[in-house]
């Protein structure tokens, strides 16, 4: 499961700069949708196990779950605000992603801007926002503004609006998981179904809802989480040694190889794939492959704030380039997502476990 996570990580990285070396790896929107099953399962798993059903467990879950989400998060916020602050001062005027807000905000826009701002401190409601598009002093909804980007494009930490979705699915995850499997299945068939529908009637103006939006997201979560239930139905067939190698061969070929697949039919492969061997990836996970999975979360967060900083030491307002190499992003994010490990998510993640050990024992 960690190697896993952290090789969707990169596939992320990769879709914001280059793939190196031409891997066939799954691209970043897909590595997203991918990202949203694990946590369905990783969410069943730990409610059953780690949480209980009463007020006080329901308490420590949201809370312990704030508590992996913001503080990294800020960190990174905090950075961006520090790169552009500094980046505006030595150019001495706006920088360009600045300077985004301006005509907006000169054609009546600013209620718009302050609700984004306030939603990239908070989170909730990024996917929303993101659902907009913009193009000079224009703004309407996705696929409707001529040349228009969307408004994630106005964040200080762009990929943040799938923590928006993520927070959304972590809301309902405790009702959720206590559902029956048939009702979870229905509701999970109905979502896929919509989507497609969505992509059948108008491909171009519906893309950003089934990419951003969290209700068109939950089939994935959803997904995973009987994914978790076919793993208890299946314990005994995942513990055997020869069944749990292919298992992790399976996992890591649907990401590696993910370019390889019939067009057409790559996502569905991948998704169902994923969630039928996702409790094989479970079973006999080495501690430094945990590691290695927990660093996914910071290289997420911190690559897009690496990818400005390596642009501007490379003289980006002088030479124009745009693009830094994939392996390059990989390494500096990783090294920084390590950092940030140590110093910070390692000592959070200590008192998580700890107010669990508490709440179990007592």
């Amino acid at each position: 499961m960690g190697l896993v996570r952290f090789l969707l990580a990169a596939a992320v990285v990769f879709h914001h700069s280059n793939v190196p070396w031409n891997l066939p790896i799954v691209d970043g929107h897909q590595a997203v949708r991918l990202f949203y099953i694990i946590s369905g399962f990783y969410m069943a798993l730990i409610l059953e196990k780690k949480y209980p059903a009463t007020r006080e467990g329901l308490w420590l879950f949201y809370t312990n779950r704030a508590a992996r989400i913001f503080p990294t998060y800020w960190m990174v916020l905090l950075g961006a605000v520090l790169f552009y602050g500094l980046g505006w001062l030595w150019l001495g005027r706006t920088p360009e992603r600045l300077g985004w807000y301006a005509p907006l905000h000169e054609n009546g826009h600013g209620t718009f801007l302050a609700g984004l701002g306030f939603s990239q401190l908070t989170l909730f409601g990024l996917d929303w926002f993101s659902l907009f598009d913009y193009q000079g002093s224009q703004l309407g909804w996705a696929g409707t503004v001529s040349g228009g980007r969307t408004a994630g494009f106005l964040c200080l930490v762009p990929q943040a609006w799938t923590l928006a979705v993520e927070l959304c699915f972590y809301l309902c995850a405790p009702w959720l998981a206590r559902r029956r499997t048939g009702a979870l299945t229905i509701v999970c068939v109905v979502g896929f179904a919509v989507r497609i529908g969505l992509i059948i009637w108008k491909p171009a103006t519906t893309a950003a809802w089934n990419y951003y939006w969290f209700p068109l997201q939950l089939p994935f979560f959803l997904l995973g989480i009987l994914s978790y239930r076919w793993g208890g139905l299946t314990l005994n067939f995942w513990g055997k040694t020869a069944v749990n190698r292919i298992a992790k061969g399976c996992g890591l070929a649907l990401i590696l190889g993910y370019q390889l697949m019939p067009a057409g039919l790559d996502q569905v492969i991948s998704c169902i794939g994923l969630a039928l061997v996702l409790p094989g990836l479970l079973h006999g996970e080495s501690s430094w492959l945990r590691s290695v999975g927990e660093l996914s979360y910071p290289i997420y967060l911190v690559h897009i704030l690496m990818k400005w900083i390596l642009l501007s030491l490379n003289g980006v307002e002088r030479t124009g380039q745009q693009e830094v190499q994939g392996w390059l992003l990989l390494t500096v994010s990783l090294v920084v997502a390590f950092a940030m490990e140590k110093l910070v998510e390692g000592r959070i993640e200590k008192w998580r476990q700890s107010r669990i050990y508490r709440e179990q024992t007592a």
